[in-house]
């Protein structure tokens, strides 16, 4: 994450409106839980969470090491870590949970010293997913385990925007992220780093109420910033997509690659 700029920038800088946005999107919920259970979190152990967001899942491993375990929050944003610690404090668990704002790729740790590094919608943003993860290693302790969920913008779905009205769209938005497949790429990731244990599942539940609407609402905001699309092109896959909620035809799917890998 060294000198955040370009696709890096816009974590740096979050508008309010989006700020807002995340803090509904990354609550902790009994949907995500299961994006964690390969994780194996555990009491007394020291956990990593790589691009922690505004807290939530922080706060969530921080209750399940205990008070002899402890959670490394670390983001490349500050109003996220400010929050992070706010919501620590607010839930009784400052004493569990140290706060890092980031300014290089390097993670706040010593070799060997921390149980798990848990990324989640993360590593879409790191120059270098190879680098990141040998950083990880780096950290782990002997079987300690890197877990790391993204998303595969090319294998999502929303209907009934047309395949490749939306993949035109993501295309327009593809500054945000280096690399719009990464979840695909996760495996290979993790075995370039030197990794040699490496399971993959994929994870992802179909939403016909919504629940990915924060994510979409992004890729249609980093569209119409890019300027390659037509505005009106734009317009049209936003209509279609707030009319199929409206009648209740509305589904969409976005496929999660959960890669654990063993140091």
């Amino acid at each position: 994450m060294s000198g955040p700029s370009g696709f890096q920038a816009h974590w740096v800088d979050i508008e309010p409106e989006r700020f807002e946005r995340y803090l509904k999107m990354f609550r902790w919920n009994p949907a995500t839980a299961h994006y964690y259970e390969a994780a194996d979190i555990r009491p007394r152990q020291t956990i990593v969470d790589f691009g922690c967001g505004p807290g939530f899942a922080a706060v969530e491993f921080a209750r399940r090491v205990g008070p002899d375990g402890h959670v490394h929050a670390v983001d490349i944003n500050r109003p996220f870590v400010e929050h992070a610690s706010a919501l620590a404090a607010e839930q009784g668990l400052s004493d569990r949970i140290s706060v890092h704002l980031l300014d290089d790729d390097a993670l706040p740790l010593d070799g060997g010293t921390a149980d798990r590094v848990i990324a989640r919608n993360t590593i879409i943003y790191v120059a270098d997913p190879v680098t990141t993860f040998r950083e990880f290693r780096r950290v782990l302790r002997p079987d300690g385990l890197a877990h790391a969920i993204e998303g595969d913008w090319g294998m999502m779905i929303v209907e009934p925007v047309p395949a490749d009205a939306w993949q035109a769209l993501l295309q327009s938005a593809r500054w945000a992220w280096p690399n719009a497949l990464i979840g695909r790429q996760l495996h290979g990731v993790a075995r370039r780093a030197g990794f040699s244990e490496i399971a993959v599942q994929l994870l992802g539940a179909p939403d016909s109420t919504g629940r990915l609407s924060g994510m979409i609402a992004n890729a249609i905001g980093y569209a119409r910033t890019a300027g390659e699309l037509p505005r009106d092109e734009i317009d049209r896959i936003e209509a279609l997509i707030d009319r199929a909620r409206s009648d209740g035809t509305y589904l969409a799917i976005a496929p999660q690659f959960a890669v654990t890998a063993k140091a």
